[in-house]
């Protein structure tokens, strides 16, 4: 396939992973109008992150090995059309149990799409430009949150929920279809047997590298799931400045991630890993001492922006460096990692905002970071 081809095929599977970043993290940021309009209190309104992230967690590893056999091309198509029309019945749900139901079945084609879309990378090209070009995509998460999730909240304000979810599933079509044109057939994923799979679950190098990622995540999202109803108790935030610390948040995640994947170019990726985790875990300190401050708050969020590539498009890279025959597993399992730690910082943030905003969430996102930190510090001193 000629280079510039493939090139094309790299910015589409980037907008893609935009597309489902956004999907995926939209609720966060409309959070305010979901609990006011469906008349549910903001923890259960957090359940559509939480229910979201059990049900990719649990199916990613299952879907992976239900479509190791597929074309490449047709899987992500078809997982892309699965989220639209999913996002097209989302936007005339009448209740919020029937949002939530229409959620749980859409949500996993987000299984389905970013880790296969990783894989399909390392099916296109070498293995010297795998974790760059991996990194490369996993930007369009990032973008997500500096233009997706901020976008989503203001015309959530300006035209309603219903039309916000309306406008993903557009998106979503237009993803499907330039997918379609730009990814080469006849691209298939080696095939997962259990005996690649006890390989994976018996290596506590590659345990330990997935437990950093759904630590990462379970103490971002401790705060994160919760941001807009947070700024709003403590700080009297504004529809227009939550928006604003959303995008601040995003533009720091676009940069960490433009960063890193130039960075592990030349840098192993274990520790550009580690400087992205120690950048959260500061990040998380200002953003809890500066509690109720708004720009204090705002400055530890752009600290914890710039690591948040670490959580995810690294840690793929890492596992695919680890282990190459068993990369479709491992970076299903990294996906569960992300969507599983999605669901404990949501359940975790919503029990401590159920009373009120406090410091505290900060603090726990702390100590779930620390910890992910020391595991990341861990496996680099483990084989496969």
């Amino acid at each position: 396939m000629a280079e510039r081809s493939i090139n094309h095929a790299l910015y589409v599977l980037l907008f893609g992973n935009f597309v489902i970043g956004t999907g995926v993290l939209l609720p966060a940021g409309l959070l305010n109008q979901l609990s006011a309009e469906l008349a549910v209190p903001v923890p259960t309104a957090g359940l559509l992150l939480l229910a979201g992230g059990v049900v990719v967690g649990v199916g990613a590893p299952l879907l992976a090995m239900l479509t190791t056999a597929m074309d490449r091309r047709l899987l992500l198509v078809l997982s892309m059309l699965l989220y639209a029309v999913g996002h097209f019945v989302s936007a005339f749900a009448t209740s919020f149990w029937l949002l939530l139901t229409v959620r749980v079945l859409m949500i996993s084609a987000a299984g389905i799409f970013s880790p296969q879309a990783a894989a399909t990378v390392g099916l296109l090209v070498e293995m010297q430009r795998r974790a760059s070009a991996i990194a490369f995509i996993f930007i369009g998460w990032s973008i997500a949150s500096v233009a997706g999730i901020p976008l989503g909240a203001l015309l959530g304000e300006a035209i309603g929920w219903r039309m916000v979810f309306g406008v993903m599933g557009a998106f979503s079509l237009l993803s499907a279809a330039a997918i379609w044109f730009t990814v080469p057939r006849k691209l298939f994923g080696a095939r997962l047997s259990l005996a690649s799979w006890q390989q994976v679950f018996t290596s506590p190098a590659l345990l330990m590298v997935l437990l950093v990622t759904l630590l990462s995540m379970s103490g971002q999202f401790v705060v994160f799931g919760y941001l807009a109803p947070i700024l709003k108790q403590v700080c009297q935030a504004t529809p227009a400045q939550i928006s604003l610390a959303f995008a601040i948040a995003g533009l720091a995640g676009v940069i960490g991630n433009a960063l890193g994947s130039r960075m592990v170019r030349s840098v192993p990726v274990t520790q550009v890993i580690a400087f992205g985790l120690v950048a959260l875990c500061v990040g998380f300190v200002l953003f809890t001492v500066l509690f109720g401050i708004y720009w204090g708050m705002i400055a530890g969020m752009a600290l914890w922006g710039l690591g948040t590539f670490s959580s995810n498009s690294l840690q793929q890279s890492r596992l695919v460096q680890l282990a190459p025959p068993l990369a479709s597993a491992t970076v299903a399992l990294n996906t569960s990692g992300v969507y599983l730690g999605q669901a404990v910082g949501a359940g975790v943030g919503g029990i401590l905002i159920k009373d009120g905003a406090t410091f505290v969430s900060g603090s726990t996102a702390l100590v779930f970071l620390g910890l992910a930190l020391a595991a990341s510090l861990y496996a680099t001193r483990l084989k496969v």
